[in-house]
């Protein structure tokens, strides 16, 4: 299972970046989702790089009832508000 996983997110992640996300994945990704109450999701707005992170993230969720549920489900959404400011970030900042 988890070589599948991983099989999959190797898939996505060598997809072109403009490329939208594999309906197959969005599907799975949207299931589990609801699983964990994140609320409304604009699927077809979802970017590549988001599908990939939540596929991840959601491939090694916790238990429902584990003390980081709620961690978890706030890393989740965080994922989701990405909006691709993230890819400017570096960490080796110059002095401005």
């Amino acid at each position: 299972m988890i070589r599948a996983a991983l099989v999959s997110a190797l898939v996505v992640l060598s997809a072109p970046a403009f490329a939208a996300p594999n309906e197959q994945l969005l599907r799975s990704i949207e299931h589990r989702l609801a699983f964990w109450n994140v609320g409304e999701v604009d699927y077809s707005a979802l970017t590549t790089s988001q599908a990939a992170a939540l596929h991840l993230k959601l491939s090694n969720a916790p238990s429902r009832f584990s003390g980081r549920s709620s961690f978890f489900r706030q890393e989740l959404l965080t994922i989701l508000q990405w909006d691709g400011s993230e890819k400017n970030y570096s960490l080796n900042k110059s002095s401005d």
